[in-house]
């Protein structure tokens, strides 16, 4: 086999209500970078992935990513200004706050769609 260099691996998600997701990937700070019919891809700093108009709840409910951050601190306080809780309709939530695990701080959110993300400091 040959080797060439990966120049990146970008997911699709899913979105139960495809403008609710959308708003909020923008508030978290991700930007529009492309748009097909039924999905837009999403950036921050380099990395992406597409939100697509496209939900199964087993596959929503199962998907799991980790964004690995130099600034969890940072980070939280730009997700208590969003007040995830009470701007998307019930349906983002936060799972935990930033906590000490595995060596680290980590902590836990859900998209509007049931997407879970490990949103750690380090890399």
């Amino acid at each position: 086999m040959s080797h060439t260099t990966v120049n990146c691996i970008t997911p699709f998600l899913p979105a139960k209500d495809f403008d609710l997701s959308l708003r909020f990937y923008k508030d978290l700070g991700f930007i529009e970078v492309a748009k097909i019919d039924n999905a837009v891809r999403l950036e921050m700093n380099g990395n992406s992935f597409w939100l697509q108009d496209y939900y199964i709840e087993e596959w929503a409910n199962n998907t799991m990513l980790c964004l690995y951050l130099d600034d969890l601190a940072a980070w939280w306080k730009d997700v208590k200004a969003i007040n995830i809780a009470e701007n998307y309709e019930g349906k983002a939530k936060v799972f935990a706050e930033p906590h000490g695990q595995e060596g680290g701080q980590m902590m836990q959110i859900g998209d509007p769609a049931g997407v879970l993300w490990h949103i750690r400091e380090g890399n």
